[in-house]
């Protein structure tokens, strides 16, 4: 009897240091999901700072935002527009006989992305 009083003793002292690491893990665990939320907290209050630095409120911040946005809007219409003027002009002065070195040199563009923009759908990218 006296080696199932040692076995059931031994057993309970397994079942006990079982517990106290499922204990000690559960605890590691919440101390890391602990350090987790405190790393956020700090970088959504740097994230704050940084932009009061440089935008002022929240409300100026979205204030702005709409702006840029509108800007960049009515900027890419304008670009638009522009494209669209560039390429008919273009596809114009080779109906006239402008070289596409002629018309490379005034753009900016190389022939290839010329005549690759071309309007006319007949338009060959000859010199």
């Amino acid at each position: 009897m006296a080696n199932r009083g040692k076995s059931t003793r031994t057993r309970r002292r397994e079942a006990s240091y079982a517990r106290l690491r499922e204990a000690h893990d559960a605890a590691a665990v919440r101390h890391a999901e602990d350090l987790e939320w405190e790393a956020a907290e700090r970088h959504a209050a740097d994230a704050i700072l940084e932009l009061r630095g440089k935008w002022g409120t929240r409300a100026d911040a979205l204030k702005r935002l709409h702006d840029v946005s509108r800007t960049i809007d009515r900027l890419r219409d304008e670009q638009n527009s522009a494209l669209l003027e560039r390429d008919e002009l273009i596809a114009q002065l080779r109906e006239l006989g402008e070289s596409w070195n002629s018309l490379a040199a005034r753009t900016g563009l190389s022939r290839q992305a010329l005549s690759k923009r071309k309007s006319g759908p007949d338009e060959s990218a000859e010199t």
